[in-house]
């Protein structure tokens, strides 16, 4: 499956992300960049590719805070993804929100819509089906 498949479903390109050890200003050398997009508070599924190759499905509550983690928290998964990225190469960001809002119910509010991390699970499971394994970045299904 090719990152064309997720935009023809409604992904759209929102960033990229780089390793770039001449900037020196993060202590990991990763970057990320937004296009004309406020990632801050956006719940959804993200998928992180190179040309078509989808490389991570990944969900978040929060994309701003999550690619944060990606430029700058250790972390087993964090340190798994920058491992992957070859210096000065671009990846691309795909997000699709998950819609979400609060509603009334038995005299309280919730929160409802879309759950994120579903999503992200049976994306994984369809991509697994079809091409026979997770993304590279990807260690499983939980």
């Amino acid at each position: 499956m090719t990152i064309q498949n997720y935009i023809s479903n409604g992904f759209e390109l929102v960033g990229k992300m780089a390793k770039d050890f001449k900037i020196g200003k993060k202590k990991h050398n990763v970057y990320v960049t937004y296009s004309d997009f406020d990632p801050n508070g956006k719940k959804g599924v993200y998928i992180i590719a190179f040309g078509n190759d989808v490389l991570k499905i990944g969900e978040s509550e929060n994309l701003k805070h999550r690619f944060q983690c990606y430029e700058s928290h250790s972390g087993p998964t964090n340190a798994f993804i920058r491992e992957g990225m070859k210096e000065n190469q671009e990846y691309d960001i795909y997000f699709i929100e998950c819609p979400h809002y609060k509603v009334g119910f038995a005299g309280v509010i919730v929160d409802s819509g879309i759950n994120y991390k579903t999503v992200e699970k049976q994306l994984l499971r369809q991509y697994k089906d079809v091409i026979g394994n997770v993304p590279i970045w990807n260690k499983g299904i939980q």
